[in-house]
């Protein structure tokens, strides 16, 4: 199992093969994650479940995306292993994200 978390925001549980959008434009309403930061990216980011685990893409040319305090710049894949206490912080822009997993997520 994973779910998201972003302050203040309800909790999204990620289903297999869903793929969410993350990123600052208002105006785009294929977004599922809208955040309202400079240092965030039109679209910034995808995070796509599959049975594998999490694929985490930076889809932005400036901004910075971060597992666990590591920034990268190609795809990641995210599995339980990367969790620590059953919790893998993300970071797009300055906005940090908790991403929760569990043992049946890959790895």
């Amino acid at each position: 199992m994973a779910s998201i978390t972003f302050k203040g925001r309800p909790t999204v549980v990620l289903r297999t093969y869903q793929v969410l959008r993350i990123g600052n434009n208002v105006l785009d309403n294929k977004l599922d994650f809208c955040l309202d930061d400079k240092t965030v990216a039109k679209l910034h980011a995808t995070l796509t479940r599959s049975e594998k685990g999490l694929f985490l893409v930076n889809e932005s040319r400036n901004g910075t995306v971060s597992v666990n305090g590591q920034r990268f710049s190609g795809p990641v894949l995210i599995t339980y292993r990367d969790a620590i206490n059953g919790i893998v912080k993300l970071r797009f822009g300055r906005v940090e994200a908790f991403l929760r997993v569990s043992g049946s997520l890959g790895g």
